[in-house]
């Protein structure tokens, strides 16, 4: 199951939980396009590209206090950087895409808790 730091979250934006549920909304309509468009900078061994996606999708997953995402995402930027090998890339993409996809139910459960 997806753990958000709702704290962190709630800091950012507030307390409110309608606009809670926006935020949240606005990762899940996001994030599976952007981890398409990573799969495929992978695809075409793209580093530059790969780091973007990496980067963006980091970076929402802090915003939201998704820890654990943050982090995984985090290493992706740093070794599409350091121009690791597209194989292991490639399989790190997809241990990502299958979790970040395992984890839309779970933030939208936490979305209708709030």
């Amino acid at each position: 199951m997806a753990t958000l730091d709702l704290d962190h979250l709630k800091r950012i934006v507030g307390n409110d939980p309608a606009f809670l549920r926006q935020v949240l909304q606005i990762f899940i309509r996001n994030a599976p396009k952007d981890m398409e468009a990573l799969s495929q900078s992978v695809e075409q061994g793209n580093y530059e590209q790969v780091g973007f996606y990496a980067h963006k999708l980091k970076s929402a997953a802090g915003a939201i206090g998704y820890n654990e995402a943050y982090e995984d995402f985090k290493v992706l930027e740093s070794i599409s950087k350091e121009q690791a090998p597209l194989p292991q890339i490639q399989k790190e993409v997809q241990r990502l895409s299958a979790e970040c996809m395992s984890c839309m139910a779970d933030i939208e459960k936490i979305m209708n808790d709030l």
